[in-house]
């Protein structure tokens, strides 16, 4: 097979989206690393962040203009890139579990700055 011939074999199709986005980890989601989410998909997604941090097979992702945050589980990670696969999504514009709170005020806080004006 050539170069030519490649066949995307995701099960969801994905879209470019360049959406700012933050990971959350660890006791708490208490380490955190803001980056860009490159392309998206229902299963997943491919984001851009620093590898200066080493990020944990697990982890949840807050997807400012999707008013979402997933359970995500770390696929594969290149340089600054990373591959998601998502386990569940949790709909920030209603009431979370208390585990998702503090992810869920930190999208309060910032996604109206972060998501593009209408109009």
């Amino acid at each position: 097979m050539s170069t030519g011939d490649f066949v995307d074999r995701r099960a969801h199709p994905r879209e470019v989206v360049n959406a700012p986005a933050r990971l959350f980890w660890g006791p708490k989601l208490a380490h955190w690393a803001d980056g860009v989410i490159s392309d998206f998909s229902q299963g997943g997604a491919k984001v851009e962040v620093s590898s200066f941090y080493v990020l944990p097979r697990r982890l949840v992702l807050l997807h400012y203009r999707d008013d979402s945050a997933y359970e995500a589980i770390l696929r594969w990670r290149r340089w600054d890139t990373a591959g998601l696969a998502f386990e569940a999504r949790h709909d920030l514009t209603q009431p979370v579990d208390s585990w998702l709170s503090d992810v869920q005020a930190v999208w309060q806080s910032l996604a109206p700055s972060l998501k593009p004006a209408h109009g």
